[in-house]
């Protein structure tokens, strides 16, 4: 009888060490798929860029009307304004939407924006816009600003013969996300400076 129940013990025994056997296996096999699904993931955020924040993407730039540009009614004229990177990292594409004023100005036969540097003239191609043909897109126009510089940013348009001396016809310039007008006044049709209370 003690032999019989030595040997049920013996077969008992040998479950319980069965079954802890195939606990710490299954615990062991939980382990090495959270451990793997944790490698992946983590393999997955690090071969992914983090996303840029709004703040670093968009440029720091002012843009501002540079003055005392004249016209002769008629004749081409070229509205300008100047563009100052006033951020603390290097600018060196942006793009340029140009949009003519209401009254008195037109495109030529072409669409660009100028910029001079070191004495030379750069050329950037424009477009006009599919819905509103008083807007021209420039894309990726080359400003090459570190910190604190300037340049200016200048386009040609034609003038109404119609257009008075003293008028100020004007062209949006939108840089990025930052714009301004740029005005110009019109001088008298031989090209004196007229007599004009702004």
């Amino acid at each position: 009888m003690l032999t019989a129940i030595q040997h049920h013990s013996g077969k008992s025994g040998t479950r319980r060490g069965r079954a802890r056997t195939a606990t710490a296996a299954a615990a062991v096999a939980l382990a090495a798929v959270t451990a793997v699904g944790g490698l992946t993931s983590a393999s997955a955020a690090a071969s992914e860029p983090a996303p840029e924040s709004a703040a670093a993407a968009a440029a720091e730039l002012d843009v501002q009307d540079v003055p005392f540009v004249s016209a002769i009614p008629g004749e081409p004229a070229m509205p300008k304004v100047v563009v100052t990177n006033v951020g603390k990292s290097r600018v060196a594409t942006q793009d340029v939407t140009v949009t003519l004023g209401p009254r008195g100005v037109s495109w030529l036969g072409w669409q660009e924006v100028y910029i001079v540097r070191g004495g030379k003239t750069e050329k950037n191609r424009c477009r006009i816009s599919e819905t509103n043909a008083r807007q021209a897109f420039c894309k990726g126009v080359k400003l090459y600003l570190d910190p604190g510089q300037s340049i200016n940013l200048h386009t040609e348009v034609a003038t109404s013969p119609d257009l008075e001396p003293c008028e100020m016809p004007r062209v949006h310039f939108q840089v990025g996300s930052t714009g301004a007008d740029a005005n110009f006044v019109m001088t008298n049709p031989d090209g004196t400076p007229a007599e004009c209370r702004h």
